[in-house]
């Protein structure tokens, strides 16, 4: 009894210590990489096949990738620290005669490539040094394996032994020797084609997936499956990722429900999987890369456009999600080894994204306060390049194990080995003594290698603009001009020594942004809600998605919204949003209009005015009845001519009643006044469609954003010509603009010529080209913004999307820091914010509206995460404008008066400022390790927590529950 005691104590210590860890790489996030230093001359990922491998590849010196399948089978080929512009082109070697499916480089030779392919061939290349790439054109490969009865799907070398190459085809996995070039092992028990491979890092097992929905673990030496279990329960694309040395495998693949989902396995208890996670509905096939020595996974999918990174629990398996960064529509990423990291930048892992028309190198980093020493406890020793064994002694049954080695510059080794495995291009033999029919025999050799080269170091065919390009050098071998540099160096005049300590300056500065997320932003943990489903409007039914693109689709104040209803005369429902629950199946009343609906928007000013814009060029003003609708309507209060083709858009001026500006196809904008139900201004500038309009805060200019790809600021009330134009997106699907920071700049949101979406941040005093862009994913749903200039904060969804992005907007580079980004269980449609008086401050709603989705409108709150909830948060509300009421008449602002809006606190009475709030004494920290006063040893922690259980136990008199049950004789058993 006092044995199982202690062990359940150790036991409830071991789960406690576990709970409180932190991970060191839980901050981790992804360096913003400017455009200018992405690779896209000569990229071409466009029409890329549908294969197994991972589309990109890297190794310490190169990195390989393929190239659009019209190409046959072509690899770009780069070395891995290339960025920017390529001066020379960019470099391809012709490997195969069809597509190439798979390729990885070898992890002891950084310049030994495999490469599989379509053509049913595999080959290994030995890749020449870098200022030699001109000859990747008329290279041959060092071996071709005999061409196969399939496709080849997976292509990898085994990470103990040097020259063990591994590869699938159909249903079958080759083992095959490099260096004597013999096929030694062929596994034929797959029942049907084997989608991915990957081997543990000791070398001795790997683990395959299967179409067949099964996962074996494989003894290649045994040619016996060790161990075997259902995997994913979908036949698509599935991958398997052993990770590293542990007995745990990751997993990607589709449910039954056809979800994308993430499991982890122990392979001591394989009946099934330990964790179970699903990503969303995305067809792509999820690519996992994971580090060992860090243990971060990332998973990106084939066509998405995000990155997630996740770190895997070694105590109960479960996945922590630590980051999810946006980028461009992934056609395939790769990892780079650790030994070719910038350590010195705090660079822990690096991806390389592949784009349709980019390479795209994603650094990931540790914040540290600086970078100026070498931080060992994010860089644990890692595998060399030296391998544990040869291929003779592995395929004779022996085990090794591979040296490890420092990340350190002072102590680690080069990096950039070239053995070649004693092979040299020139004649290849296929089996039976023939020579390969599409390899070419010359008697060319590859130069010996006479210097280790750093792949930081720029090649002369590849600019490199890196601040970190120039932190390390060659070590090996150095040539007479290097001595020469060398010695000349130790003669530095002053005027170089001052030189060099600004461009070290200048590094600091680069290293201390290292990324944008070090930026201290209040509001980038948001926090989105849907409100409980009482609050709910259920059973919208034949909900209309046939309006205009230039419209928001769905629109509401504090009272009531506007949902548009199939059905002819242009139907549009309004729903009193203090009467939720579910609407009745048919007979709602409904406004009524002699044409479709294709803008409709709400007087600010007023809760129960309505103004509609239709295709018959009318435009139709309502006045809703308190209470709402009790029957169809079919007679507004008025209706307004002026346009001659079917109207886009209709919007309220921000501070004067009854002003409107509206836009239809005859290409006018029109200025118009519902006091006086007449036109007063008109705009004809414009060549093209009109997408949007957007009035400054103060009311006195009028954004466009035109078809012709020109965004103009108008000041209307003084002229009919614009006072400032310039370029704007570069795509016809339709844009949207929004004044932010008080009218001093502009965000836009729009397409490119591919038709990717883009936000795009202009200074209003300047047109001439956008201050920073960025790509967001493709879709073709207008990404629909709203600002809200209390915090500074631009919230974006489309028509249709699961999710919602967010910006936050600042007057500093790069101008857009991108916040969280939530989720939806179900597809929005459109979201409608209300005005700010309304959100609950007292629980930090910063920010309220309305989500439409198919069949209901939801209520969804976005807030803060805040501790002292007791206190106004002051530093989050500042006093904000009065929107909600008008600062003038029509009159007065078409007169040339500008009254700008008064303000006002948010600040409940019954709540004190933070800012005013008693500072709380710090408690003292029991486990904190820098003060000598209060340090504990993980023995005195320990013997403190084992006393205390042992207390709480001894004064326990009275017999447990369990100590007073009755047991039962043996012979009472049922046989």
């Amino acid at each position: 009894m006092a044995t199982d005691s202690i062990l359940q104590r150790q036991s409830i210590i071991s789960i406690m210590a576990w709970r409180f860890k932190t991970s060191k790489y839980k901050n981790a996030a992804p360096k913003v990489i400017k455009r200018e230093e992405w690779i896209q001359e000569g990229i071409s990922a466009g029409n890329l096949m549908q294969c197994s491998g991972n589309h990109i590849k890297a190794g310490c010196i190169y990195m390989t990738f393929n190239v659009d399948s019209s190409g046959g089978g072509n690899l770009g080929v780069l070395p891995v620290s290339s960025t920017g512009r390529l001066v020379n082109g960019l470099p391809l070697l012709p490997a195969h005669g069809d597509f190439v499916s798979d390729f990885e480089f070898s992890p002891f030779d950084d310049y030994l490539l495999a490469t599989g392919s379509a053509d049913n061939s595999v080959k290994v290349w030995l890749l020449p040094e870098e200022d030699n790439l001109s000859e990747l054109s008329n290279l041959n490969p060092v071996v071709a394996v005999p061409k196969q009865n399939y496709k080849i799907e997976n292509v990898t070398w085994n990470p103990m032994a040097e020259g063990v190459l591994t590869f699938t085809c159909n249903d079958c996995v080759v083992l095959y020797d490099v260096t004597s070039q013999e096929q030694k092992i062929s596994i034929n028990n797959h029942k049907d084609q084997i989608q991915s491979i990957s081997w543990r890092d000791n070398g001795q097992v790997f683990v395959t997936s299967c179409k067949d929905k099964r996962l074996r673990i494989i003894d290649p030496r045994a040619s016996s499956v060790v161990q075997e279990t259902q995997g994913h329960d979908n036949i698509r694309d599935s991958r398997a990722l052993w990770l590293g040395n542990k007995d745990m495998l990751c997993t990607t693949g589709f449910s039954r429900s056809r979800e994308r989902e993430v499991k982890v396995w122990d392979c001591r208890n394989f009946t099934s999987s330990v964790s179970t996670l699903g990503i969303d509905s995305n067809t792509g096939t999820l690519i996992p890369l994971y580090d060992a020595d860090t243990g971060m996974l990332f998973l990106t999918g084939k066509g998405d456009s995000n990155i997630r990174y996740y770190e895997i629990s070694e105590k109960d398996s479960t996945l922590t999600e630590n980051n999810i960064s946006r980028t461009e529509q992934v056609k395939g990423v790769g990892m780079v080894p650790k030994r070719a990291l910038n350590v010195m930048e705090g660079e822990v892992d690096r991806l390389l994204l592949l784009t349709k028309q980019a390479i795209i190198p994603i650094p990931y980093i540790v914040p540290r306060k600086n970078y100026l020493e070498f931080h060992d406890d994010l860089f644990p020793d890692t595998a060399s390049d030296e391998p544990g064994l040869s291929a003779t002694a592995w395929f004779s049954g022996a085990n090794g194990q591979r040296k490890l080695v420092s990340l350190n510059p002072q102590r680690k080794t080069a990096i950039g080995s070239r053995r070649g495995l004693g092979l040299q291009p020139g004649e290849v033999k296929e089996a039976g003594g023939g020579t390969s029919a599409d390899v070419p025999v010359t008697n060319k050799t590859q130069p010996e290698t006479s210097q280790v080269t750093n792949p930081s170091s720029p090649p002369a065919s590849v600019p490199n603009t890196s601040p970190s390009a120039t932190s390390q050098s060659p070590v090996h071998n150095r040539t007479d001009e290097e001595k020469a540099a060398e010695a000349i160096s130790d003669d530095v005049t002053d005027e170089d020594k001052a030189e060099a300590e600004q461009r070290e300056e200048v590094q600091k500065k680069v290293s201390a942004r290292i990324f944008s997320g070090v930026r201290q932003c209040k509001f980038k943990h948001w926090k989105c809600k849907t409100l409980h489903r009482s609050t709910h409007i259920e059973n919208i039914r034949k909900l209309d998605r046939t309006v205009p693109g230039e419209s928001n689709f769905f629109v509401a104040n504090k009272k009531r919204c506007v949902v548009p209803i199939e059905g002819s005369g242009g139907l549009l429902s309004v729903f009193e949003l203090d009467k939720p629950g579910k609407l009745q199946d048919a007979g709602l009343p409904v406004l009524q209009h002699q044409s479709k609906a294709t803008d409709y928007s709400w007087d600010p000013f007023s809760d129960n005015r309505l103004v509609v814009a239709c295709d018959d060029a009318k435009i139709w003003v309502w006045d809703i009845p308190e209470g709402g609708l009790t029957e169809t309507l079919t007679e507004p209060r008025g209706t307004l001519r002026g346009h001659m083709e079917k109207i886009y858009f209709v919007i309220f001026h921000p501070l004067a009643r009854d002003i409107i500006v509206t836009s239809a196809y005859d290409f006018t904008v029109r200025i118009w006044d519902l006091s006086e139900m007449k036109e007063v201004l008109q705009l004809f500038v414009h060549p093209d469609q009109v997408f949007c309009a957007a009035w400054s805060p103060d009311g006195k200019y009028l954004c466009t954003v035109c078809k012709d790809g020109k965004v103009r600021i108008f000041n209307p009330r003084k002229s009919p010509n614009p006072v400032m134009e310039g370029p704007g997106p570069e795509g016809s699907r339709g844009a949207r603009a929004v004044f932010v920071l008080e009218g001093n700049y502009l965000f836009i949101s729009g397409f490119d010529k591919q038709s990717k979406r883009m936000v795009f941040m202009y200074d209003t005093g300047d047109l001439s080209k956008p201050l920073y862009e960025d790509s967001i994913d493709e879709c073709p749903a207008i990404l629909v913004p709203y600002y809200d200039e209390d915090s500074n904060t631009v919230f974006l969804s489309g028509r249709g999307d699961g999710q919602m992005y967010a910006y936050e907007v600042a007057t500093e580079e790069p101008y857009l820091f991108p916040l969280a980004t939530t989720k939806f269980p179900t597809a929005s449609q459109a979201f409608s914010f209300l005005p700010k008086y309304l959100c609950n401050v007292k629980e930090v709603e910063f920010a309220k509206a309305y989500r439409l989705t198919q069949t209901s409108v939801e209520p969804v709150s976005f807030t803060v995460p805040r501790v002292r909830l007791e206190y106004f948060q002051d530093d989050l509300f500042p006093e904000t404008r009065v929107t909600w009421e008008p600062t003038m008449t029509s009159k007065d602002w078409l007169a040339g008066s500008n009254r700008q809006p008064r303000t006002l606190s948010l600040q409940p009475k019954d709540m004190t400022l933070l800012s005013q709030a008693p500072k709380e004494t710090p408690k003292v920290r029991k486990f904190e390790s820098y003060n000598a006063d209060t340090y504990k040893t993980d023995e005195q922690k320990k013997e403190e927590l084992m006393s205390a259980m042992t207390n709480k136990l001894s004064k326990q008199e009275a017999p447990l529950p369990q100590d007073l049950a009755e047991g039962v004789d043996e012979d009472e058993w049922d046989d």
